[in-house]
């Protein structure tokens, strides 16, 4: 009976010991996926799920951008994470600018990046998009990542993806979502949304930033207006921005600007009228103490990302080859940004990260609107749309 005894608590002590262990190794492995409330992504570094995971290295990675290079915006934030993964894991980065914005521009570059021995190449928007459906399956050996757009003819009337090509495009109604609520819980209760054309990217930023504002208002108990106008040009002139002072003047306290050049205009105005404004897309907030935040698409923590998938395997899985990737919340590739230090009083970088997982376990919901036709009710929110 006591050997009995003396083996039963044996093993039991051993069973406790291999739980404790089972448990730990659990913990470090929901460790590796915690996704926190970004705030900045230009310092981010990718983390793989298996540290231990040796690439190849060696190869070449090109990243073509449009002729702005990648001095500032989104591409030198894609040009940011292309760099920190190759000097990471032991590859080669180039670049390669278009001479021009037209897609016949794109297609010399990326062309120009498929003969030069690039394994892939990395690109952004909606030229590009143009561009890389007319040669996407022309350099066999070469695959590619594109951002913010699907590959389609001319007119938009076709859309094809080859399984040389996979697709990232953000869920910007997340990154707005963030901006609304910030916004109404920092005090501002007439809103203003300018974008530039009413195309489905820039009406989901300005959606996500109208259901914030409504989930803010509702749980302060206030009163939102938010009127809306798209200005139908990338290009900013004296008549835009003039449009903007007219609104601060006439009362509205905040803008939300998406797209273009619009963020050199809304800066002017805040800088005219003593108002505030939240831009999109990249950090922006360098543009002065009046731009209150940016909603941003976390470009360096995504093209890290999904460079460590490629090379994993040195070629697009069944998952990504010729697919479209939505990210945001759940990969934390979707954030707000508000300075190098922080410039919201009544939102506080603590109430954003609660927020943040709120979202990110869809504990709260935002949903996806790519027009403004049908919108979900907003009692506390009055929207006026402008022509």
């Amino acid at each position: 009976m006591k050997k009995f005894l003396a083996l039963f608590l044996t093993l039991t002590l051993l069973a406790g010991l291999t739980a404790c262990k089972g448990r730990e190794a659990i913990a470090e492995a929901q460790a590796v996926h915690v996704v926190t409330a970004p705030t900045d992504d230009a310092t981010f570094v990718y983390e793989p799920e298996d540290p231990t995971q040796v690439l190849p290295g060696g190869q070449t990675i090109a990243l073509v951008t449009g002729p702005g290079g990648t001095d500032s915006g989104e591409d030198a934030m894609l040009w940011q994470g292309v760099q920190t993964f190759a000097n990471t894991y032991h590859y080669t980065a180039v670049s390669q600018t278009a001479a021009g914005s037209t897609a016949d521009d794109a297609e010399a570059a990326l062309r120009a990046a498929a003969e030069s021995g690039a394994k892939l190449v990395v690109c952004r928007g909606e030229v590009m998009g143009q561009a890389l459906y007319r040669i996407q399956e022309n350099y066999p050996d070469v695959h590619y990542l594109l951002f913010d757009d699907e590959p389609h003819n001319d007119d938009y009337s076709a859309y094809k993806t080859a399984n040389l090509v996979h697709c990232v495009l953000f869920q910007e109604e997340q990154a707005g979502y963030l901006a609304g609520y910030a916004a109404v819980t920092e005090g501002y209760t007439a809103l203003g949304f300018v974008g530039t054309r009413e195309v489905p990217g820039i009406v989901r930023y300005a959606t996500g930033f109208l259901q914030g504002a409504e989930a803010a208002a509702e749980q302060q108990g206030e009163r939102v207006s938010l009127q809306t106008w798209f200005a139908d040009t990338d290009t900013v002139n004296d008549a835009i921005t003039q449009r903007m002072i007219d609104w601060y003047n006439n009362g509205t306290t905040l803008i939300m600007v998406s797209g273009g050049d619009l963020y050199t205009g809304v800066a002017n105005a805040v800088n005219q009228t003593g108002a505030k404004a939240i831009t999109t897309d990249c950090d922006r907030t360098d543009q002065g103490d009046r731009i209150l935040a940016s909603a941003v698409k976390c470009y360096n923590a995504a093209v890290q990302r999904e460079l460590y998938t490629f090379f994993v395997q040195g070629t697009w899985d069944a998952q990504s080859a010729g697919q479209t990737e939505k990210t945001g919340f759940t990969n934390g590739e979707v954030a707000l940004q508000a300075g190098s230090q922080w410039r919201l009083d009544n939102f506080s970088q603590e109430s954003y990260r609660k927020l943040y997982e709120k979202l990110r376990t869809s504990a709260l919901r935002v949903d996806t609107y790519s027009d403004l036709d049908t919108l979900p009710d907003t009692p506390n929110v009055t929207l006026t749309r402008l022509r």
